[in-house]
Protein backbone atom coordinates (compact mmCIF):
# COMPACT_ATOMS: atom_id res chain seq x y z
CA UNK A 1 0.00 0.00 0.00
CA UNK A 2 1.75 3.17 -1.08
CA UNK A 3 2.46 6.48 0.98
CA UNK A 4 -0.52 8.39 -0.71
CA UNK A 5 -2.96 5.34 -0.12
CA UNK A 6 -3.02 5.55 3.19
CA UNK A 7 -2.73 9.64 3.14
CA UNK A 8 -6.21 9.22 1.56
CA UNK A 9 -7.41 6.35 3.91
CA UNK A 10 -6.65 9.07 6.69
CA UNK A 11 -8.65 11.86 5.11
CA UNK A 12 -11.56 9.56 4.20
CA UNK A 13 -11.41 8.53 7.54
CA UNK A 14 -11.57 12.08 8.65
CA UNK A 15 -14.76 12.95 6.47
CA UNK A 16 -16.77 10.10 7.65
CA UNK A 17 -16.33 10.59 10.92
CA UNK A 18 -17.25 14.63 10.55
CA UNK A 19 -20.74 12.86 8.72
CA UNK A 20 -21.11 10.52 11.82
CA UNK A 21 -20.38 13.83 14.36
CA UNK A 22 -22.63 15.86 12.72
CA UNK A 23 -25.79 13.62 13.71
CA UNK A 24 -23.90 13.70 17.32
CA UNK A 25 -24.99 17.67 17.10
CA UNK A 26 -28.57 17.22 15.09
CA UNK A 27 -29.62 14.75 17.86
CA UNK A 28 -27.68 16.29 20.91
CA UNK A 29 -29.96 17.66 23.95
CA UNK A 30 -30.57 17.41 27.71
CA UNK A 31 -33.42 14.77 27.11
CA UNK A 32 -31.82 12.04 24.00
CA UNK A 33 -34.27 9.17 23.21
CA UNK A 34 -32.49 5.88 23.46
CA UNK A 35 -32.99 2.29 23.63
CA UNK A 36 -31.05 -0.35 25.46
CA UNK A 37 -28.80 -3.70 24.47
CA UNK A 38 -28.96 -6.19 26.37
CA UNK A 39 -26.86 -4.78 28.66
CA UNK A 40 -29.26 -1.81 30.20
CA UNK A 41 -26.25 0.66 30.58
CA UNK A 42 -25.67 -0.38 26.91
CA UNK A 43 -27.63 2.23 25.17
CA UNK A 44 -28.52 3.03 21.16
CA UNK A 45 -29.87 6.04 19.66
CA UNK A 46 -30.63 7.88 16.46
CA UNK A 47 -27.20 9.56 16.49
CA UNK A 48 -25.66 5.86 16.63
CA UNK A 49 -27.36 4.70 13.80
CA UNK A 50 -28.09 7.53 11.65
CA UNK A 51 -23.81 8.30 12.07
CA UNK A 52 -22.79 4.61 10.93
CA UNK A 53 -25.08 5.34 7.48
CA UNK A 54 -23.55 8.34 7.09
CA UNK A 55 -20.10 7.49 7.19
CA UNK A 56 -20.54 4.05 5.26
CA UNK A 57 -21.59 6.70 2.65
CA UNK A 58 -18.19 8.84 2.71
CA UNK A 59 -16.11 5.86 3.08
CA UNK A 60 -17.96 3.93 -0.26
CA UNK A 61 -17.16 7.26 -2.19
CA UNK A 62 -13.96 7.12 -1.50
CA UNK A 63 -13.06 3.34 -1.85
CA UNK A 64 -16.49 1.74 -3.67
CA UNK A 65 -16.55 -2.08 -2.70
CA UNK A 66 -14.57 -2.22 0.19
CA UNK A 67 -15.22 -3.99 3.18
CA UNK A 68 -17.26 -1.99 5.67
CA UNK A 69 -18.32 -3.61 9.61
CA UNK A 70 -19.90 -0.77 11.52
CA UNK A 71 -20.73 -1.84 15.13
CA UNK A 72 -23.99 -1.68 15.16
CA UNK A 73 -23.93 -3.86 12.26
CA UNK A 74 -23.95 -6.94 14.91
CA UNK A 75 -20.57 -8.97 13.47
CA UNK A 76 -19.39 -11.06 15.81
CA UNK A 77 -15.82 -9.97 16.75
CA UNK A 78 -14.54 -13.62 15.75
CA UNK A 79 -16.14 -13.73 12.42
CA UNK A 80 -13.78 -10.75 11.65
CA UNK A 81 -10.35 -12.69 11.46
CA UNK A 82 -10.55 -12.87 7.12
CA UNK A 83 -11.66 -10.01 7.32
CA UNK A 84 -8.88 -8.37 8.79
CA UNK A 85 -6.73 -10.41 6.33
CA UNK A 86 -8.35 -9.19 3.73
CA UNK A 87 -8.77 -5.34 4.96
CA UNK A 88 -11.51 -3.66 6.12
CA UNK A 89 -13.42 -0.32 7.05
CA UNK A 90 -14.25 -0.34 10.86
CA UNK A 91 -17.04 2.11 12.37
CA UNK A 92 -17.63 3.29 15.76
CA UNK A 93 -20.59 5.81 14.90
CA UNK A 94 -20.54 6.67 18.56
CA UNK A 95 -18.25 6.37 21.18
CA UNK A 96 -19.61 7.18 24.60
CA UNK A 97 -23.08 6.83 24.19
CA UNK A 98 -24.39 6.59 27.83
CA UNK A 99 -22.40 10.23 28.01
CA UNK A 100 -24.26 11.25 24.65
CA UNK A 101 -27.38 10.52 25.84
CA UNK A 102 -27.35 12.66 29.25
CA UNK A 103 -25.31 15.49 27.28
CA UNK A 104 -22.33 15.53 29.25
CA UNK A 105 -19.29 16.43 26.20
CA UNK A 106 -17.47 13.62 26.09
CA UNK A 107 -18.06 11.53 22.93
CA UNK A 108 -16.81 10.56 19.62
CA UNK A 109 -17.18 9.12 16.46
CA UNK A 110 -14.25 7.07 15.22
CA UNK A 111 -13.24 5.26 12.05
CA UNK A 112 -10.28 2.95 10.58
CA UNK A 113 -8.55 0.83 8.02
CA UNK A 114 -7.26 -1.93 9.15
CA UNK A 115 -5.42 -4.36 6.67
CA UNK A 116 -2.86 -7.50 7.75
CA UNK A 117 -4.88 -6.90 11.76
CA UNK A 118 -2.61 -3.22 11.91
CA UNK A 119 -4.24 -0.28 12.29
CA UNK A 120 -3.13 1.36 9.34
CA UNK A 121 -4.99 4.65 8.97
CA UNK A 122 -7.77 6.20 11.27
CA UNK A 123 -9.74 9.10 12.72
CA UNK A 124 -11.78 10.27 16.02
CA UNK A 125 -13.75 13.06 16.29
CA UNK A 126 -14.85 15.59 18.84
CA UNK A 127 -17.87 16.85 17.74
CA UNK A 128 -18.76 19.05 20.40
CA UNK A 129 -15.35 20.82 20.76
CA UNK A 130 -15.22 20.48 17.37
CA UNK A 131 -11.43 18.23 17.30
CA UNK A 132 -10.14 15.74 14.93
CA UNK A 133 -7.59 13.13 15.75
CA UNK A 134 -6.15 11.31 12.76
CA UNK A 135 -3.04 9.30 11.68
CA UNK A 136 -1.86 7.54 8.82
CA UNK A 137 0.77 4.38 8.91
CA UNK A 138 4.15 6.26 9.12
CA UNK A 139 2.70 9.48 8.72
CA UNK A 140 2.72 10.57 12.10
CA UNK A 141 -0.71 11.65 14.21
CA UNK A 142 -2.59 14.63 13.84
CA UNK A 143 -4.42 17.66 15.88
CA UNK A 144 -7.09 19.63 13.77
CA UNK A 145 -4.54 19.18 10.76
CA UNK A 146 -1.04 20.36 12.57
CA UNK A 147 1.12 17.32 14.07
CA UNK A 148 0.70 16.02 17.65
CA UNK A 149 2.81 13.95 19.68
CA UNK A 150 2.53 12.58 23.19
CA UNK A 151 4.18 14.14 26.67
CA UNK A 152 8.23 13.85 26.93
CA UNK A 153 8.83 10.50 28.98
CA UNK A 154 8.29 10.69 32.65
CA UNK A 155 7.74 9.06 36.16
CA UNK A 156 4.17 8.01 37.26
CA UNK A 157 4.78 10.67 40.18
CA UNK A 158 4.37 13.01 37.27
CA UNK A 159 2.15 11.55 34.82
CA UNK A 160 -1.95 12.51 34.66
CA UNK A 161 -3.77 9.00 34.22
CA UNK A 162 -6.99 8.51 32.56
CA UNK A 163 -8.97 5.27 34.07
CA UNK A 164 -12.35 3.72 33.14
CA UNK A 165 -14.68 1.43 34.45
CA UNK A 166 -17.74 -0.24 32.16
CA UNK A 167 -19.01 -3.05 34.17
CA UNK A 168 -21.12 -2.66 37.68
CA UNK A 169 -20.75 -6.35 38.87
CA UNK A 170 -19.42 -6.35 42.76
CA UNK A 171 -15.82 -8.19 41.47
CA UNK A 172 -15.45 -5.27 38.60
CA UNK A 173 -15.87 -2.45 41.20
CA UNK A 174 -13.90 -3.35 43.53
CA UNK A 175 -11.30 -4.50 41.07
CA UNK A 176 -11.65 -0.63 39.79
CA UNK A 177 -11.75 0.72 43.26
CA UNK A 178 -8.78 -1.01 43.93
CA UNK A 179 -6.54 -0.25 41.33
CA UNK A 180 -7.77 3.02 40.44
CA UNK A 181 -7.06 3.71 44.56
CA UNK A 182 -3.34 2.48 43.59
CA UNK A 183 -2.48 4.22 40.90
CA UNK A 184 -4.23 7.56 42.22
CA UNK A 185 -1.62 7.71 45.18
CA UNK A 186 1.54 7.09 42.91
CA UNK A 187 0.68 9.35 40.02
CA UNK A 188 0.01 13.42 39.88
CA UNK A 189 -3.59 12.54 39.43
CA UNK A 190 -6.30 11.09 37.57
CA UNK A 191 -9.28 11.78 35.50
CA UNK A 192 -12.24 9.60 34.31
CA UNK A 193 -13.88 10.98 31.02
CA UNK A 194 -15.92 7.50 30.03
CA UNK A 195 -15.43 7.41 26.83
CA UNK A 196 -12.56 5.37 25.92
CA UNK A 197 -11.50 6.76 22.44
CA UNK A 198 -11.06 10.30 23.31
CA UNK A 199 -8.99 9.37 26.52
CA UNK A 200 -7.10 7.33 24.03
CA UNK A 201 -6.78 10.64 21.87
CA UNK A 202 -5.71 12.64 24.97
CA UNK A 203 -2.70 10.78 25.11
CA UNK A 204 -1.90 11.56 21.51
CA UNK A 205 -2.44 15.48 22.31
CA UNK A 206 -0.33 15.49 25.38
CA UNK A 207 -3.27 16.19 27.28
CA UNK A 208 -2.70 13.13 29.37
CA UNK A 209 0.30 10.30 29.76
CA UNK A 210 -1.58 7.12 30.11
CA UNK A 211 -5.05 5.55 30.19
CA UNK A 212 -5.81 2.23 31.36
CA UNK A 213 -8.90 0.31 32.17
CA UNK A 214 -8.17 -1.96 34.67
CA UNK A 215 -11.63 -3.59 34.95
CA UNK A 216 -13.28 -5.74 32.69
CA UNK A 217 -14.62 -4.37 29.59
CA UNK A 218 -16.57 -4.83 26.28
CA UNK A 219 -14.91 -3.11 24.00
CA UNK A 220 -14.96 -4.23 20.06
CA UNK A 221 -12.30 -3.72 17.24
CA UNK A 222 -14.03 -0.74 16.05
CA UNK A 223 -13.29 0.79 19.56
CA UNK A 224 -9.54 -0.62 18.96
CA UNK A 225 -8.70 -0.04 15.59
CA UNK A 226 -8.77 3.81 15.46
CA UNK A 227 -7.23 4.66 18.77
CA UNK A 228 -4.13 2.42 18.32
CA UNK A 229 -3.01 3.95 14.82
CA UNK A 230 -3.48 7.38 16.22
CA UNK A 231 -1.31 6.75 19.59
CA UNK A 232 1.19 5.38 18.07
CA UNK A 233 1.52 7.36 15.33
CA UNK A 234 1.47 10.14 18.20
CA UNK A 235 5.05 8.22 19.73
CA UNK A 236 2.66 6.44 22.50
CA UNK A 237 2.25 2.68 22.87
CA UNK A 238 -1.03 1.15 23.16
CA UNK A 239 -2.19 -2.11 24.99
CA UNK A 240 -4.25 -4.70 26.28
CA UNK A 241 -6.45 -2.61 28.92
CA UNK A 242 -7.03 -4.96 32.37
CA UNK A 243 -3.29 -6.78 32.08
CA UNK A 244 -1.02 -4.15 29.95
CA UNK A 245 0.20 -6.95 28.03
CA UNK A 246 0.53 -6.57 24.20
CA UNK A 247 -2.76 -5.82 22.17
CA UNK A 248 -5.23 -8.28 20.15
CA UNK A 249 -8.19 -7.66 18.03
CA UNK A 250 -10.18 -10.18 20.41
CA UNK A 251 -9.18 -8.16 23.30
CA UNK A 252 -11.93 -5.85 25.57
CA UNK A 253 -9.78 -3.64 26.78
CA UNK A 254 -7.59 -1.19 25.70
CA UNK A 255 -4.67 1.04 27.63
CA UNK A 256 -2.56 3.77 26.17
CA UNK A 257 1.17 5.46 27.71
CA UNK A 258 3.20 7.97 26.40
CA UNK A 259 6.04 5.29 26.78
CA UNK A 260 6.53 1.49 27.60
CA UNK A 261 8.22 2.68 30.73
CA UNK A 262 5.07 4.71 31.81
CA UNK A 263 3.16 1.97 30.51
CA UNK A 264 5.11 -0.76 33.00
CA UNK A 265 5.15 1.29 35.74
CA UNK A 266 1.64 1.79 35.34
CA UNK A 267 0.62 -2.07 35.79
CA UNK A 268 3.00 -2.30 38.31
CA UNK A 269 1.24 -0.09 40.19
CA UNK A 270 -2.39 -0.74 40.12
CA UNK A 271 -1.49 -4.60 40.73
CA UNK A 272 -0.37 -4.17 43.93
CA UNK A 273 -2.26 -5.88 46.66
CA UNK A 274 -3.42 -8.76 44.54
Amino acid sequence: MTADDLVRRREAAEEATRAAGAFHIKHLSSVIAYETKTDPRDVLTQADLEGQVAAKAVIERYFPGETIVGEEDGVAVEDMAKLFAEGCWLIDPLDGTQSYVHAFPAFTAGVAWVQGEVSLAGAIYDAVHDDMYSAARGHGALFNGSPTRVTAPKAMKDAMIGVHIREVDDASVQTFLRTTGNVLHASHGIRLLGCPMLTMAYIATARLDAFAMLSPAKLGPWDLAPSIVVVEEAGGVVAEGTTGLPIKWTDRAIAGASCPELMTELYDVARRGE
